[in-house]
């Protein structure tokens, strides 16, 4: 009798167990897929890679996943954007409803084929621990076979995120940065922290910064430099002073009154939370060419259209006169004086 007690009592104990640990499984979403088009085979694809990540999330049976409607339902009700999802607000409200983790991730179209991002939110922290990315083909059998195998890159990095070192992914065919707790290490041509492209390593941490990484190409935009016939004094065009740049200009197209300039407008970019971007200096942006245009990375406007100039881009150096900046053709490598009224593109950079 006391045999069939103690062993009742054993199975009682492991089926409570069994049961705590089901229970504090990390609740994780999937949330909607950024893109750079809104095309309706784009729109589309955009959902059905959703779905192929939750599915996979799924295989992996180390998550409590939330459904697509009532993660969606949570943040319209929470009145949470994708885009700020990390910022201290939202963060707040998810660890209310018990959410570990969230999935995010973009679809970006080049050419025939999609550049597919997917990266993951801390929600403890407010920090995007890993990510993973490749390239690959938008017809119905390459995206699913591209998907699956960047998910299975993806939770590799996520179990080995939660030992303690990690690998972000960087492109096909390149290696990724290892990550040991907060310390990475990348190489130009990797995806960033931001998802963005690393583009300068200066070497050593110094200063406050170590790497310079390109924003995302859907944050790419179009305006005017701003400050015509007015002296912006103290820019520099050396590698390290487009941050010092922006915060100058920023600070006198203010006592001006006038807005919605390159410079200002990278100041106050938002993406995924991440705020702390800046318009290149004119050495910076020679790099951004070089190191990323150079070699078909960061999907750059380089092909010359004299219509309307897309393929000029702003940097934040003044040059010798109130009316104009420095620019460059991304199509040759040129620099260039450029009129600070004529409207150009603009890529934010960030360093960290």
């Amino acid at each position: 009798m006391k045999r069939i007690v103690l062993l009742f009592g054993l199975l009682t104990t492991l089926s409570v167990s069994l049961f705590a640990q089901a229970q504090v499984l990390p609740r994780l979403a999937v949330v909607q897929f950024t893109t750079n088009t809104s095309t309706e085979k784009i729109k589309m694809d955009a959902i059905t890679v959703r779905e192929l990540v939750v599915s996979e999330m799924v295989q992996t049976r180390k998550y409590q996943i939330i459904t697509r409607d009532d993660i969606d339902k949570l943040l319209e009700n929470q009145k949470i954007q994708v885009s700020s999802i990390s910022s201290s607000e939202n963060l707040k409200k998810l660890q209310l409803q018990n959410i570990s983790y969230i999935v995010t991730g973009s679809l970006s179209a080049m050419g025939n084929d999609y550049a597919i991002t997917v990266r993951v939110l801390d929600v403890s922290t407010g920090q995007f621990s890993h990510s993973s990315n490749d390239f690959m083909g938008s017809a119905s059998r390459e995206l699913y076979t591209g998907i699956t195998s960047l998910m299975t890159k993806f939770n590799s990095g996520m179990s080995a995120g939660e030992g303690g070192t990690i690998v972000q992914g960087g492109q096909s065919g390149r290696s990724g940065a290892n990550i040991t707790g907060a310390t990475a290490v990348y190489k130009v041509g990797d995806f960033g922290p931001a998802g963005g492209i690393i583009f300068y390593d200066k070497g050593v941490f110094s200063g406050g910064w170590r790497y310079l990484e390109a924003a995302p190409f859907e944050t790419e935009f179009r305006a005017e430099w701003g400050a015509y016939q007015q002296d912006v004094a103290g820019t520099g065009t050396a590698i390290g002073s487009g941050k010092r740049n922006t915060q100058l200009i920023a600070e006198h197209l203010r006592s001006k009154g006038e807005s919605g300039r390159a410079a200002s407008l990278c100041a106050s970019l938002d993406f995924d939370g991440i705020k702390d971007w800046f318009l290149p200096s004119k050495d910076e942006l020679d790099l951004m060419y070089k190191n990323l245009a150079q070699k078909g990375l960061g999907n750059f406007v380089t092909r010359a259209d004299n219509t309307n100039y897309t393929h000029y881009y702003w940097s934040s150096s003044q040059n010798s006169n109130n009316f104009v900046a420095w620019g460059q053709y991304f199509n040759n490598g040129g620099q260039f004086n450029n009129f600070k009224d004529n409207t150009s593109s603009v890529r934010a950079v960030r360093a960290f």
